[in-house]
């Protein structure tokens, strides 16, 4: 609904000067009830007069000259037009009728609607078409107006305790401008007067200055509270402690329960050392030290839990400190890429997938260096076993081929080494149990069977492997028993001579026979007769070379 009134419907103000008191504005209602009667009635009779000389005058133009009588119009089209307005009016009426008029000054206006629509029905009956219309139409716009008073002062009551709401706000801080309170008490204290005495579109305009003064009012102290709050937290971002309180306190002046002023004078508390810390961090973060940013930022927002700029700061520095950490590690990672040394590249990689796991580029680098890593790996391997064949370290070689086939089961040349080096280590260790075999055998001088081991040892022995000085001696030894010796055996002709696992003599005076050198058993036999046992050692050089065998020795003695 608007709050202009409507220029179709004339309002009669009662008691303009409402607002000046109480006593005064008895006076001047009182007389202007009565001069509101007297216009009223003068009116009623300039109406009256009015339709008398209407009936009797030609109707006139807009200039006031006189309408001729072709340019009138035709009869049926200005009843037609009284009709549609006498239906309209009429179902406008019944509406009025039902609204409710609860003030003297409501009760005339609708009685003079009534009126009015009473001689409009008349010229319609006396067939006065066109001055019916006019009437009609009058009628309509007063009962629109009449409604339209009939809402203002159903609302103007709520309108006056809202507006008295507002105003008890505003005492409380009255002092912001008591120029501007005092305005808005007086129009809301007129509006409510004139509310009283039905003057209700002339209240709605006093109400209306009421709620502009205090629109302007508040208008005003939110802007001081705000800017005050702006000055304090720009107070509290220079860290300038004195200020923040100064500020937050004006705003508090005006808005006691403003949480933001609140709020920022409990942060002036520590805003001194807030502010040192956010120093001291930003320097950090500057030169890149983000553990000391970092930890300053935090004590700084454990002293102030509202503070954005150490919360930002904090979150910004770990960020800073992540984005470096993993640049760091690939930038190692590359490096070491260009040394190939490719358990670093995986290393410096994966320490920069802790740091950002979904870095699909990073992963695809990682592959790639497990790969690189991994054919280096066996290419390494493999020249390792190689060169350690060279050098006859065959142990060392098979470790190594083993490690190539961990990481490739199906390598040709590992396969192929394993199974050369293991035929080599299999020969070498053949050759050496021979040779430790023919030691044994000399120690227990079995000449002839520790040369038989010992030319067994050199056919194995593989070609790259040189005689030592121990096998050099068990050579040189050998060589020296080699050769048989002469020696003479001496009986009695009687007794059976034979030589344990080399030769039976028989029963002979004497004979000579050639015996390698070794150890030997001599055993003579003869019956009724002691079996001699003699224990021969076979050597080159002996003192002597004849040995006697004969059983003298009766078994029954």
């Amino acid at each position: 609904m608007s709050d202009k009134p409507n220029p179709k419907h004339r309002v009669i103000d009662w008691n303009p000067a409402a607002h000046q008191g109480a006593a005064q504005a008895d006076t001047s209602g009182r007389t202007k009830l009565f001069a509101a009667i007297a216009v009223i009635a003068v009116l009623v009779a300039a109406a009256a007069v009015f339709y008398s000389v209407r009936q009797n005058q030609q109707p006139l133009n807009p200039d006031g000259t006189a309408i001729a009588e072709v340019e009138r119009e035709p009869a049926y089209i200005s009843r037609g037009r009284a009709e549609l307005a006498y239906e309209s009016a009429k179902e406008n009426l019944a509406g009025v009728r039902r609204l409710p008029a609860n003030h003297p000054n409501l009760v005339q206006e609708i009685t003079l609607i009534e009126k009015a629509f009473t001689s409009a029905e008349s010229l319609i009956q006396d067939e006065r078409y066109a001055e019916a219309s006019t009437a009609l139409e009058a009628v309509i716009s007063q009962m629109e107006a009449f409604t339209e008073t009939v809402e203002m002062q159903k609302n103007a009551n709520k309108r006056y305790d809202d507006l008295y709401s507002r105003l008890r706000t505003a005492e409380r801080v009255k002092q912001f401008d008591p120029t501007a309170y005092d305005q808005a008490y007086a129009a809301i204290g007129e509006g409510r007067l004139l509310l009283e005495q039905g003057s209700f579109r002339a209240a709605w305009g006093a109400f209306d200055r009421a709620e502009s003064t205090l629109e302007d009012f508040e208008t005003r102290k939110s802007t001081f509270v705000a800017d005050s709050i702006r000055a304090g937290q720009k107070a509290l971002t220079d860290g300038d402690r004195a200020a923040a309180d100064s500020s937050f306190r004006a705003a508090l002046t005006y808005d006691s329960a403003n949480e933001t002023a609140l709020r920022g004078l409990d942060r002036a508390e520590t805003i001194e050392q807030v502010h040192a810390l956010l120093t001291q961090a930003a320097t950090a973060e500057e030169v890149a030290d983000f553990d000391t940013a970092i930890a300053a930022y935090e004590e700084a927002f454990e002293l102030d839990q509202y503070s954005t700029v150490a919360q930002q700061g904090a979150a910004r520095a770990k960020a800073d400190q992540k984005e470096a950490q993993f640049n760091g590690f690939v930038a190692a990672a590359e490096a070491a890429a260009e040394d190939e040394k490719w358990d670093e590249v995986i290393t410096h990689y994966e320490e920069a997938l802790e740091v950002y796991p979904k870095r699909e580029d990073i992963t695809e680098a990682l592959e790639n260096a497990r790969v690189q890593h991994h054919d280096a790996q066996v290419f390494d391997t493999l020249a390792e076993a190689y060169d350690l064949e060279r050098d006859y370290n065959w142990d060392a070689a098979r470790e190594a081929y083993e490690r190539l086939l961990d990481l490739e089961p199906d390598h040709e040349e590992a396969i192929e080494g394993l199974i050369r080096v293991g035929k080599t280590v299999r020969a070498k260790l053949e050759y050496e149990k021979l040779i430790e075999l023919t030691q044994q055998l000399v120690d227990i001088a079995d000449f002839q069977a520790a040369i038989r081991r010992f030319n067994e040892a050199m056919a194995s022995k593989p070609g790259y492997m040189e005689i030592t000085p121990d096998v050099q001696r068990i050579r040189e030894t050998l060589e020296t028993n080699s050769k048989p010796v002469s020696l003479t055996f001496l009986s009695d002709n009687r007794t059976w001579v034979s030589i344990t696992n080399f030769r039976m003599l028989g029963k002979i005076r004497e004979e000579t026979v050639a015996l390698p050198p070794g150890d030997y058993e001599v055993v003579g036999r003869r019956k009724n007769y002691r079996d001699v046992v003699l224990t021969l050692r076979v050597r080159p050089q002996m003192s002597t070379n004849q040995v006697s065998v004969v059983c003298n020795v009766r078994a029954d003695s």
